[in-house]
């Protein structure tokens, strides 16, 4: 995943949590301000770190992610939209 492509994933999840925060494109990965004023980053992993694929970075705290879901996951919780109750797509057939 690009970091524009990083990025643009991680505009999507803020938005659908209802959270005001933009994030941007910095060096490998993106960055980003919490609502709290904590600035996190979201960093690809090493090819040594396996099977961790992103890192999650704030002040004093680096968790890894193994997956897209883990990242959203993790970042949820980091901006704090953890707390509610969890949003669920819910697909329909046409004729329903």
């Amino acid at each position: 995943m690009t970091p524009p492509e990083l990025r643009d994933l991680v505009a999507d999840a803020l938005t659908l949590w209802e959270i005001a925060a933009r994030p941007k494109v910095a060096g490998v990965g993106v960055s980003l301000t919490a609502p709290d004023g904590t600035p996190l980053a979201v960093h690809p992993a090493a090819a040594a770190d396996l099977p961790v694929r992103w890192w999650l970075e704030r002040p004093g705290q680096r968790r890894p992610c193994t997956s897209v879901l883990g990242l959203l996951r993790t970042l949820r919780n980091a901006v704090g939209a953890g707390a509610g109750e969890a949003r669920r797509l819910r697909v329909a057939r046409p004729d329903a």
